[in-house]
């Protein structure tokens, strides 16, 4: 008999450790799903484009594939919002976006963007000036060997009082 009352009062200690060990086990799920769920509240990417322009077009593509979430604006006239934003003439280039509080001035790669949203600087956005033969999936191909070619060029950031200052390099070993 006393046999039976030491195992009823095992199992029932047993019962209530792994009890505890489940609610507990449950109780950091729904936390690191919380944490998770922080980490992944991207804003959203609103761009201004032109109909004409193909390469924005693979730019969009660019950030999309890299898990962004794009507003796609295709407008008559981009110079237009190139000034309500206010972005520097020197540092203008074929499209404009807009994530969080930042401006984004042409072909950014998203290495740059990443590191925008990660780094939250306070400055008013970044750009590549023109058109560099790398930006994303732009690059040059030779047609004799399919390989790639690219050209280093600079992610300019740029303040409202228009001051800049180079936010990064891109280099050709960089791939998208």
């Amino acid at each position: 008999m006393a046999s039976n009352e030491i195992s009823s009062e095992r199992r029932f200690l047993n019962t209530i450790f792994f009890d505890g060990i489940l609610v507990t086990y449950i109780i950091n799920v729904h936390k690191i799903n919380a944490e998770t769920q922080e980490n992944i509240d991207i804003p959203k990417v609103i761009s201004y484009i032109s109909a004409s322009c193909g390469g924005c077009k693979k730019w969009i593509n660019h950030l999309r594939d890299n898990g962004l979430e794009i507003i796609d604006n295709i407008i008559e006239d981009i110079s237009a919002i190139k000034n309500q934003y206010q972005i520097p003439n020197n540092l203008r280039s074929c499209h404009s976006a807009q994530i969080a509080n930042y401006t984004i001035e042409g072909h950014v790669p998203i290495k740059s963007i990443n590191k925008l949203l990660r780094e939250t600087p306070n400055i008013k956005g970044i750009a590549v000036p023109g058109m560099p033969i790398s930006y994303p999936r732009m690059e040059m191909h030779s047609h004799d060997s399919q390989s790639h070619y690219y050209e280093n060029y600079k992610v300019v950031s740029f303040s409202k009082t228009s001051k800049t200052k180079i936010f990064g390099k891109i280099s050709p070993s960089y791939k998208y």
